[in-house]
């Protein structure tokens, strides 16, 4: 995430959005484990955590970072904290937290969890404040053709008035009233471990007191089963470079995972899959082609097509998403299996099963609207229990469904999953895009590559999506030597749209986009607009100016240089519609696209500033194109963006993870020539010796 002090340089300089801004800050230094004992005078804080995988705890000590706190153009208190995400629950007031990772040890049993605070230090801070509440949920459907705007979601059992939850905002009590949660368990292939919620400061709307917590120890205990890992599942190494990165107490941990492998020797192994039909191996004339391109690159290359997993079992109803899981479930170890490229019919069973269909989901199945969602993710997570109730409607929000309780959906991937739509046997179209995928990634010529196209429209009167490209562009976009162009709404419309941020070309309905995209190169496309499968708008209900892109535009798109594209819209990969705008934009102008399948959800009035972190269309958006920065390959960057953010306890939330799917390889990245891969199953080997000497 990006560093406080250059967010809040950038928010003093916001034209006109501070012009009224009265700033206090309040720092405190980052305190670190080695200080503790001596800052607290507390025993427990200098106890060394446990590291023996027999001990049945694990101690970690979390600490809040700096921040600010500022006044946003209506007087309301917005606080900052460096490293750390606005919170998420509508109507409540916009705290500060971050998601921990803690790793356990393999022969923990995730049932007997249990959390305890051993010792904090808190202190009230001097003055008092008022938190602004966060906002609504709303989806970004199509409304910029005239019609009703879309309805605002504040949660369940809240009692809004005036955009305040009262349930909370009434209360003479600290919010929230646990200031470290845990959360449901989750894997990746070998690696278990827990997530903590960290809220470093609690607020008292009676008092308007602020609490800061700035350092707390943990204690998790759990169960010790006597099962060991299998040899196969300690040995396997294709996520242990995320796995550095991901958790808070990977040096301690690492060695719980460091088994006895002598008696294992690894068999062959295929770390990029490609599941397909047995028609499309016969139809395509550059499959073969491409894989031999993906072999040079050092990839180990299968292809699995309805031979293999059309007589598997898979978990009920057994269909075809089922059985192609079941596949993944059972290989996914054994052969090493980093990205998995889906390519055919993505229909789901409901509407009409495709041959290589999307999963349908239901994160809304109680609502009375918006209820479902297909996806892919089905595909990467495969330790997760999808349908933990057992009623064959999957992907369920709430207690007692499928999520988030224990053991039911896990958003952690296991393997990285791209999709190429084949619709009605277009296997020229496949074949185009196959042909491109290769040309790309053997271009010589890449400094076009880092420059970027940010067409942001106003979702609401009070959403300007200026302000998600503001913050890429100072977070990580210019620090990283990627030239903008931006296209913001500036007026011509009305009042009603009418960005404070200044843009290089003013945006507007037609032809505008297309003909700017058309012009360029642009290594990444990034919009925000309200969406319908074929198209996004300019504008919103009462305030719109026509259409920002249609899928007929596509082919006038330079497809020598194509875009990493990110729609942050509703219903633009909507897969049932051969012509869906995200596939559209695949076949002509693309390298890789992703957007919604269905309805995707965004914050009313979402500021600059907080999209790091954010569970919203567009705070995936943020952090997807962070990691696409970085030079990690699209499946990478997608799947582990999702798993920086807690898409938290809402349906909506839980909607957009479903939603965000890649249209494309989930192999390919901005840098070029790419690396060199190293095949797992070289890892593996290399390690297997190392246990034998």
């Amino acid at each position: 995430m990006p560093s406080g002090s250059s967010r809040f340089w950038t928010l003093k300089g916001i034209k006109g959005s501070l012009r009224t801004t009265a700033i206090r800050s309040v720092c405190i230094a980052v305190i670190c484990q080695l200080a503790l004992n001596a800052f607290l005078a507390l025993p427990a804080f200098g106890d060394t955590p446990p590291v023996d995988a027999d001990s049945g705890k694990v101690r970690v000590v979390l600490s809040a970072g700096e921040y600010s706190i500022i006044k946003d153009e209506s007087g309301l208190d917005v606080i900052m904290m460096d490293d750390f995400a606005s919170t998420t629950s509508p109507g409540d007031p916009m705290l500060v937290h971050k998601v921990y990772n803690v790793l356990l040890p393999p022969n923990a049993i995730e049932s007997d969890l249990n959390l305890e605070i051993v010792s904090a230090d808190v202190q009230v801070l001097n003055g008092t404040y008022e938190i602004k509440p966060v906002g609504p949920f709303a989806p970004d459907v199509d409304e910029f053709s005239g019609g009703v705007s879309p309805a605002e979601y504040w949660g369940e059992n809240k009692d809004i008035t005036d955009g305040k939850n009262l349930n909370v905002y009434g209360l003479d009590a600290n919010y929230p009233e646990n200031y470290v949660e845990l959360l449901p368990y989750s894997e990746m292939r070998k690696w278990k471990f827990v997530k903590l919620d960290f809220f470093p400061l609690q607020y008292n709307p009676a008092s308007k007191k602020l609490t800061l917590i700035k350092n707390v120890v943990v204690d998790i205990s759990y169960g010790i089963s006597p099962d060991v890992m299998d040899l196969g599942l300690a040995a396997d190494t294709v996520m242990d470079d995320v796995a550095t990165e991901l958790f808070l107490n990977y040096d301690e941990g690492k060695a719980w995972y460091d088994l006895e492998r002598s008696e294992f020797e690894p068999q062959a192994t295929y770390d990029y899959v490609i599941i397909t039909t047995n028609a499309i191996v016969a139809g395509s004339a550059k499959l073969s082609t491409f894989i031999a391109h993906k072999q040079n690159l050092g990839y180990s290359v299968l292809v699995v097509t309805e031979t293999d997993f059309g007589g598997l079992t898979g978990q009920a109803p057994n269909h075809k998403a089922e059985k192609i899981r079941q596949w993944l479930k059972n290989n996914y170890v054994t052969m090493g299996i980093k990205y998995v490229l889906l390519i055919g019919d993505p229909h789901p069973y409901e509407s009409g099963e495709g041959d290589i269909p999307m999963k349908m989901c239901w994160p809304r199945y109680s609502f009375s609207s918006y209820k479902e969602s297909p996806t892919d993710y089905f595909y990467a997570d495969l330790t997760g229990n999808w349908d933990k109730n057992n009623d064959t409607i999957y992907g369920e929000w709430g207690a007692g469904k499928d999520y988030p309780v224990t053991g039911g959906v896990d958003f952690t991937p296991e393997v990285y999953v791209g999709r190429i739509p084949v619709y009605y046997a277009d296997y020229a179209a496949l074949d185009i895009i196959l042909q491109k995928i290769i040309s790309y990634e053997l271009s010589s010529s890449t400094s076009w590559r880092k420059s970027t196209l940010l067409p942001m429209s106003f979702s609401d009167a009070s959403t300007d999506g200026a302000r998600l490209s503001e913050q890429m562009r100072n977070d990580y976009l210019n620090p990283n030597g990627y030239s903008s162009w931006r296209m913001y709404q500036q007026g011509s419309i009305g009042s009603c749209a009418n960005s404070v941020y200044p843009s290089e070309q003013e945006l507007l309905g037609g032809t505008v986009v297309r003909d700017r995209w058309a012009a360029g190169d642009y290594g990444i496309m990034c919009w925000w607009a309200h969406g319908n499968p074929t198209q996004a708008g300019v504008g919103y209900s009462g305030c719109d100016n026509s259409l920002m892109f249609d899928s007929s535009y596509a082919s006038s798109l330079d497809d020598a240089h194509p875009s990493f594209t990110y729609h942050c819209s509703c219903t633009n990969a909507y897969p049932e519609n051969s012509i869906n705008l995200a596939y559209s934009v695949l076949k002509h102008g693309g390298i890789s696209t992703i957007s919604a399948t269905r309805v995707s959800w965004y914050y009313v009035g979402q500021a600059y500033g907080t999209f790091d972190g954010s569970p919203s269309n567009s705070g995936l958006g943020y952090e997807y194109v962070k990691r696409l920065v970085q030079e990690l390959p699209g499946g990478d960057a997608l799947y582990r963006a999702k798993q920086s953010v807690y898409p938290g306890d809402y349906s909506e939330t839980t909607m957009n993870w479903y939603d965000f799917n890649l249209y494309g390889d989930p192999s390919v990245s901005l840098k070029n020539p790419p690396t060199p891969y190293v095949p797992s199953v070289k890892k593996r080997i290399a390690r297997w010796q190392r246990s034998k000497q």
